[in-house]
C-alpha cells in the first residue's frame, strides 16, 4: 500500500487529466453523432468508405448508436491507454534505474511488493479511465441524445468497455514482464512499444489477407474485435479468456523474474 500510494501521488495529475479528457471526448463524440443524425450525414459518410473498410467494419458505426460507441474502438484512445499501461508496467525498471529500489527495499518490504504495486496501479488506472468513458457515455446520452433516435444498448457499451480494458491490461502485463527484466525504463518501454506495433501490424494483415490469418492469432490485438460488438454481436468468450490469460501470465512471469534478478 505504501508503494501504491506513492505511485498514485506522483502520477495523480496525469491520471486525473486523462480521465477528464476521456470523459470530454465521449461528450464531444455524442455531439458530433447528434449533428450527423440531424443532417443525414451518416448516409453520405458511409458512401465514402472504401470496400475493404466496409467489409472490415461492417459499417457498424454509421449510425448514431455506432458513432457513440466508436470511442471504445478509436485508435487514439487505444494507443493512449496502451501507452499508459506501458508506462505503469515499466515502473519497476525505472525504480531500478533511479536507485529508488534501494530505498524501498531498505524497509521491511518483500520484493513482490513492487510488482503487486504495479499490478494494482494498472488495475486502478484502467478502471478509472474506462469508468470515466462510461460516465461520459451515459451522461451524454441522457442529456444530449435526440429523443427519437435509439442509442447503443447498454450491453454493447459494456462489452466494448470490457474488451478494451482486457486488451489494455494484457499489454500492461507484457510491459510489466519486460520492465521486470530491464535495467532501463526506456529500453523496456521501447521494446514493448515496438512489440505492440509489430503485433498490431500482424493482426491487421491477418484480417485482410487469408494466408496470414492463422499467424495473426499470436497477436493480442487479434482478440480485440470491437466492430462486431458495435453491430450487436456478443463478446466472444474466447477473447475474454485469451486476454485474461495473457494478463495473468504476464503478472506471474513478472513476479518470478523480479524475485530472481540481481537488483
Amino acid at each position: 500500500m505504501i508503494l501504491l500510494a506513492h505511485s498514485l501521488r506522483r502520477q495523480r495529475v496525469l491520471f486525473i487529466a486523462a480521465c477528464v479528457l476521456l470523459f470530454a471526448f465521449q461528450i464531444l463524440l455524442i455531439l458530433v453523432a447528434r449533428g450527423l443524425e440531424w443532417s443525414g450525414g451518416f448516409i453520405e459518410l458511409g458512401n465514402l468508405f472504401p470496400a475493404f473498410l466496409q467489409e472490415l467494419t461492417n459499417l457498424a458505426m454509421m449510425s448514431f448508436g455506432g458513432m457513440v460507441s466508436f470511442a471504445y474502438t478509436h485508435p487514439v484512445v487505444l494507443v493512449f491507454l496502451i501507452a499508459m499501461a506501458i508506462g505503469i508496467g515499466t515502473e519497476p525498471a525505472g525504480e531500478i534505474e533511479a536507485k529508488f529500489v534501494d530505498l524501498a527495499l531498505a524497509r521491511p518490504l518483500p520484493r513482490r511488493s513492487a510488482i503487486n504495486r504495479s499490478i494494482a496501479l494498472l488495475l486502478v488506472a484502467t478502471g478509472a479511465a474506462l469508468g470515466s468513458m462510461l460516465l461520459g457515455t451515459w451522461s451524454g446520452l441522457l442529456l444530449l441524445a435526440p429523443a427519437s433516435v435509439p442509442g447503443p444498448a447498454p450491453r454493447v457499451i459494456l462489452s466494448l468497455a470490457a474488451n478494451l480494458a482486457l486488451a489494455v491490461l494484457a499489454w500492461g502485463a507484457i510491459a510489466l514482464t519486460l520492465g521486470s527484466l530491464a535495467r532501463r525504463r526506456a529500453a523496456a518501454a521501447g521494446t514493448t512499444g515496438l512489440l505492440a506495433l509489430a503485433m498490431f501490424i500482424l493482426d491487421y494483415v491477418g484480417r485482410l489477407w487469408e494466408p496470414a490469418r492463422g499467424v495473426s492469432r499470436l497477436s493480442p490485438f487479434h482478440y480485440f474485435s470491437p466492430f462486431p460488438l458495435i453491430g450487436g454481436a456478443p463478446l466472444p468468450g474466447r477473447d475474454v479468456v485469451t486476454l485474461a490469460v495473457i494478463f495473468l501470465a504476464g503478472c506471474v512471469a513478472a513476479h518470478v523474474v523480479y524475485a530472481r534478478r540481481d537488483l
